[in-house]
């Protein structure tokens, strides 16, 4: 099992349950006398109470996502709880967050892997770049990042091969440096052409084995502990009310600085943003027969979107519904402005950012690599006096157009994630 660095990651990340495995108060008589497991029950009880608070949105689309949230995180903890991850036997893998099972506002553009390393060891990364509109790597120490490096600013061969080392003490060439408290490797590829870009082909080794290891890097792993299952259920749970608790308590104080606007740019290194990446946030919420224009003008950069989520901070379903748009698959009018219209029907409008049903939830530009990061414009309207308040050159679409662009996304997701 994956072992948790100094404090380790708060409850609220799915992290927290891989790493109780080593960590916490529970005993072998607690799994054994079903303790940690009615603690575990007791969780999933205060969680289905918030469901009925005043806290959520009464609406039955709300709802039924917000039910369907807490499979997502239910799926997310036992994932990593199932998963062992060795940092000195390292492995490139995909990230559970994906398509599917979404957190925190992933991005829609994206396919995330990355590994467990530790700061007292030195690691090799090799690969293919790939062709994906931006790579960049990303050292963690728990929640808060320590080092970034692009893809774009590494050396790298003309055939797209590259190899980067790890480690405490500088090097030459590609290098990126490991703090002590060094606990992951993330890696972040987001896409522009859904359908053509290829992904990076990534491995991991460790250099060094001055961990107690065999020459060979080999490690005999303990039986399974019963202390430790029964930590895991405990911080299932835990997991289960803590996610659950920190995404509300965002999405309020969002809300509570205005709705349908939009909040100066923040970079966010300290709960794992990219340094290279600058976020503008805003809470969207219609009523029926609502719909909100939003106008920018976006700024030369590597990587710009914009993307819906609900209420849970989940990404709203972004291979059967219009709910992300970036720089290539966005339509700039001839004004040099990208206007959306956020609303739940199709209004014929090409940027249009379909709410799939939900009522209210964030809404993120992410200016990536970008010369400014401009807070967009904002007007909530009738929905059916769209046509008086856009621009008679706003670039629109027919049916058949909007169900082309919907199969493409959906053969575009479908190629990221082949589950």
């Amino acid at each position: 099992m994956d072992e948790p660095s100094a404090g380790g990651p708060p409850a609220w990340m799915p992290a927290s349950v891989g790493a109780a495995y080593r960590r916490g108060d529970s005993s072998d008589d607690d799994l054994l006398s079903g303790a940690a497991w009615q603690q575990f029950l007791a969780s999933l009880g205060r969680a289905g109470e918030v469901m009925h608070s005043s806290r959520v949105p009464a609406a039955l689309a709300d709802q039924t996502a917000g039910y369907r949230h807490l499979l997502v995180l239910l799926a997310l903890g036992i994932d990593e709880a199932l998963r062992s991850s060795d940092p000195y036997q390292p492995r490139i893998e995909p990230a559970n967050v994906d398509n599917v099972l979404k957190w925190g506002m992933d991005c829609p553009d994206a396919a995330y892997v990355g590994a467990g390393i530790r700061g007292d060891a030195t690691y090799r990364v090799w690969g293919n770049r790939g062709t994906a509109r931006y790579l960049g790597f990303q050292i963690m120490g728990g929640m808060a990042s320590t080092a970034n490096v692009v893809a774009d600013d590494l050396d790298i061969a003309e055939d797209g091969t590259f190899e980067m080392i790890l480690s405490a003490t500088p090097q030459r060439g590609n290098w990126m440096g490991l703090s002590s408290g060094a606990s992951s490797l993330v890696v972040r590829q987001f896409f522009y052409d859904w359908e053509h870009e290829t992904p990076a082909q990534l491995s991991i080794e460790c250099l060094d084995f001055d961990h107690g290891r065999s020459a060979d890097g080999s490690t005999h792993d303990p039986p399974l502990s019963p202390a430790g299952v029964a930590r895991q259920l405990v911080a299932l749970g835990e997991h289960l009310e803590a996610s659950l608790a920190f995404w509300i308590d965002i999405e309020e104080a969002g809300r509570a600085q205005g709705l349908n606007v939009f909040r100066m740019p923040v970079n966010r290194t300290d709960m794992g943003a990219a340094a290279e990446s600058v976020t503008v946030w805003g809470s969207w919420q219609l009523n029926d027969g609502e719909a909100l224009v939003i106008e920018v003008v976006p700024p030369r950069a590597l990587y710009w979107s914009v993307s819906l989520g609900n209420y849970w901070w989940e990404t709203i379903d972004y291979a059967n519904h219009q709910s992300s748009l970036n720089g290539h698959q966005a339509v700039i009018d001839d004004d040099g402005v990208f206007r959306a219209v956020v609303s739940n029907h199709d209004p014929g409008v090409a940027n249009w950012l379909d709410t799939a049903g939900q009522s209210c939830g964030p809404t993120i530009f992410r200016w990536v690599r970008a010369e400014d990061a401009p807070v967009p414009e904002t007007r909530l309207v009738k929905f059916d006096q769209l046509n008086d308040v856009l621009p008679t050159g706003t670039a629109r679409v027919d049916p058949n157009a909007r169900r082309a662009a919907i199969a493409a996304r959906r053969r575009g997701v479908q190629r990221r994630f082949p589950r």
